[in-house]
C-alpha cells in the first residue's frame, strides 16, 4: 500500500474496533460513511487488508491480528492523550 493507502488502512482498522466495541455492524457502507471516504476505496482497501491477514474482508470484521493492533494503537493513542494533557 502506497502512504494514504497505508493511513487509510490504520483508519480502517480502528473503525472496525470501534464499531465492534459500540456493537455496530460493519459493512462497506458504513465504513465509508465513518472514514468520510467513498465506499469503493473501502471496498478496494478491504481485499488488500484481508490478503495481509487483518481483517476478514467478506464479513467484514478485524481478524485476530488486526484486533491485536487495532487494540495497540486504541491504547497507544489513549496514552498518547494523556501524556499531552499532563
Amino acid at each position: 500500500m502506497v502512504n494514504h493507502d497505508e493511513k487509510l488502512g490504520w483508519r480502517l482498522l480502528e473503525t472496525l474496533y470501534e464499531l465492534g466495541r459500540a456493537d455496530i455492524a460493519a459493512d462497506a457502507e458504513v465504513l465509508a460513511t465513518w472514514l468520510d471516504v467513498p465506499e469503493t476505496r473501502v471496498q478496494e482497501l478491504l481485499p488488500r487488508l484481508d490478503a495481509q491477514g487483518l481483517v476478514d474482508a467478506k464479513r467484514c470484521r478485524l481478524s485476530m491480528q488486526g484486533l491485536v493492533l487495532a487494540v495497540s494503537m486504541h491504547g497507544a493513542q489513549k496514552l498518547s492523550r494523556q501524556s499531552f494533557a499532563a
